[in-house]
């Protein structure tokens, strides 16, 4: 393998999400063998971020049976997510080489596993064929593992070389001070690294946005087609004239379906019990960052499935806008022919202070209720965002009616904030870079 062979060509993340079915009885064995490999995660922390060199996170858990529609019994499945940057096929490549035994321990429990052992690239294809689309969101979006590690040395050992110019009493103007700290990076041989731009940074933003400037440039020009079309005769105009008003028709005529079955009286989940609670809040043990996964059978209709997954595709295509500060990674999916709802999230700090963040405000629990109200056991909507009633609380229940415990969980880094991996990156960014006295003063200040 080569030297290189794990170099990303972007550092825009993505979402894997791979999923097979399995036998309840076997859910107790899967997840003792999971519980297995996070003891000895913590044991070697250091060898997993070593040999994941492409991964930000990793989230392996057991889903049981749910019901669907109060009939339709949706399988018990294994559930592996992982956030990376880079290509998928090295990604799986990367996750197959280190962690392939318990891999194949794992999902051969599944029904679905083929009988006969896997190599290396049969685990792969395995693993591929076994991945569903997701909609991802990170919260910081263009940075790989590496320069994380390489960020947060660079601000700790340019820390120490600023407090020894404070300890000096060196009164230099904020310039001075800049270009001591430049000179002081450029000079170091760890650092000489942070004199270079930031790579990848057109290229990322053009491979998040071409999605969302090709449909806007679709409906944009469908539009002008319309115009011209009172103006020139031609078939192609007549075409494209027709993709705009169909749009906005299909959405529409989805919103009144939609309305139709919001009519439908709301059905809340069962509370999950304290001892399930406990069970989860007793493995959110991180300092910093913690996660969430939660899974729930969508209410009745097919409009609901239709719906939920126009809206996940829609809200891929924004997702390079949305920042919310707390968060690291989400993402949300269905699954069993768009019957279940699958969210998961990596954040900084407790899960109930996380959940709470997305009702805090007006704006947020509309957000929410975009998604979320599909699911089965969360707050009724009327026209999908006015609430019908104590939204906030009855959120909060459904969240923890459909929170799971995930049995393994990996993140490369225990001790960054979203905050702090945007002032690293702000510091690094800064360097080299023109300013006047207020902008250094500023910069200074992500140190």
């Amino acid at each position: 393998m080569s030297k290189n062979f794990y170099q990303p060509m972007s550092t825009v993340h993505k979402g894997l999400t791979i999923t097979v079915t399995l036998d309840e009885e076997k859910i107790p064995y899967v997840n003792g063998l999971l519980f297995e490999y996070r003891k000895d995660l913590s044991i070697y922390q250091e060898k997993y971020h070593k040999s994941l060199p492409s991964t930000f996170f990793i989230s392996w858990l057991t889903l049981p049976a749910q019901t669907y529609a109060g009939k339709e019994k949706l399988p018990a499945r294994i559930i592996l997510m992982s956030s990376y940057v880079g290509s998928k096929s090295r990604h799986l490549q990367e996750l197959a080489t280190f962690l392939g035994p318990q891999i194949k321990q794992v999902f051969s429990q599944s029904p679905e596993y083929p009988k006969n052992d896997l190599d290396k690239p049969g685990l792969v294809s395995f693993l591929k064929r076994k991945s569903i689309p997701n909609t991802f969101y990170s919260g910081f979006k263009f940075i790989s593992t590496t320069e994380v590690d390489k960020e947060k040395k660079l601000k700790a050992e340019v820390w120490k070389y600023a407090q020894g110019l404070a300890d000096q009493g060196d009164p230099s103007s904020p310039k001075e001070v800049k270009e001591n700290i430049e000179t002081f990076v450029k000079n170091h041989p760890q650092l000489v690294w942070a004199s270079k731009k930031i790579p990848y940074a057109l290229s990322n933003r053009v491979q998040m946005l071409w999605p969302l400037s090709l449909f806007g440039l679709l409906m944009l020009t469908s539009l002008v087609s319309i115009v011209l079309c009172f103006f020139i005769d031609a078939l192609v105009l007549k075409i494209l004239a027709c993709i705009l008003p169909l749009f906005i028709l299909v959405v529409v005529f989805l919103f009144l379906l939609l309305r139709l079955n919001e009519n439908i009286p709301h059905e809340p989940s069962p509370e999950l019990s304290d001892e399930k609670v406990r069970e989860i809040v007793a493995l959110e043990t991180n300092p910093v960052i913690n996660e969430m996964t939660v899974i729930a059978p969508l209410k009745r209709g097919w409009i609901r499935r239709v719906f939920l997954a126009l809206t996940l595709k829609l809200v891929g295509l924004v997702s390079y806008f949305a920042y919310i500060p707390t968060v690291h990674t989400a993402r949300w999916l269905q699954m069993d022919k768009g019957k279940r709802l699958v969210f998961i999230a990596n954040f900084d700090n407790l899960s109930e202070a996380y959940a709470h963040d997305f009702v805090d405000s007006e704006r947020r629990s509309m957000n929410m209720a975009v998604i979320f109200s599909h699911a089965f056991g969360f707050p009724a909507t009327r026209w999908l965002v006015h609430k019908q009633y104590n939204h906030r609380s009855n959120y909060m229940k459904g969240v923890r009616a459909h929170q799971k415990v995930t049995q393994f969980w990996y993140t490369c880094q225990q001790d960054l904030s979203v905050e702090n991996l945007k002032r690293n990156r702000a510091f690094r960014a800064g360097l080299y870079k023109e300013m006047d006295d207020p902008e250094i003063k500023d910069w200074l200040l992500t140190l």
